[in-house]
């Protein structure tokens, strides 16, 4: 799950980095990924020897640069499929909350092993006007075969936001459905919402002991 998630954040945060020169050429979500992985460029440059020891940082930056772009609340509601229809509204809430911080922590370990990457376009599929369409993309590697990354994203009130991410036709969403279901048949909703977070705490202060031996020595 991990590395799913891993690949799925330098796939949504690199997206088009080979593609400044001819971004006129992008589609309004192409570009709105072009915008993102920009940003991202800026700060590995700024910022690359804090990010490879602060993982505070690293989890305040993933925050900042992915979440605004992504449709969390449809992004749950698709994890969890049928458990998410009989959850309460509290129950939702508190879920899609720890799931965001799980989703940004677990993205967050991509900023630490980047690498020397290029991202390729793909033909489209889908119509100059829709509002709900799948960028097409490989992430190219050198030594490396390329990997297919496919983001299903849709327009909200103007904006593109991100619901799925699809490597080498895996699901991000598909993911964690099955490993979701299987905790709620287990412990139900409440149980899974206290695991959940009781990992974003450990990761949390396992980041914040990280800084403060950082910063000491």
């Amino acid at each position: 799950m991990n590395r799913l998630g891993i690949v799925a954040l330098v796939g949504l945060l690199l997206s088009a980095l080979s593609f400044s020169a001819c971004a006129e050429k992008l589609m309004a979500p192409e570009k709105a990924v072009q915008d993102i992985s920009d940003q991202l460029k800026l700060i590995l440059k700024r910022d690359r020897e804090r990010i490879k020891t602060d993982r505070a940082y690293v989890f305040q930056l993933a925050d900042e640069i992915v979440a605004p772009h992504v449709d969390f609340n449809r992004l749950s509601g698709l994890a969890l499929g049928k458990h998410w229809r009989r959850a309460s509204a509290e129950q939702k809430q508190e879920f899609m909350r720890q799931f965001q911080r799980m989703l940004v922590r677990t993205y967050a370990t991509a900023f630490r092993e980047f690498g020397d990457w290029s991202i390729r376009f793909l033909s489209r599929h889908n119509a100059a006007d829709a509002d709900d369409i799948t960028v097409r993309s490989e992430i190219l590697r050198p030594g490396a075969p390329p990997t297919s990354v496919d983001y299903r994203m849709y327009r909200k009130n103007g904006t593109w936001k991100a619901y799925d991410v699809v490597i080498e036709g895996i699901s991000l969403v598909t993911n964690y459905r099955s490993s979701f279901a299987k905790e709620v048949r287990r412990s139900g909703m409440d149980g899974l919402i206290k695991r959940i977070t009781r990992l974003n705490d450990k990761r949390m202060s396992a980041a914040k002991e990280s800084h403060r031996e950082k910063n000491s020595s």
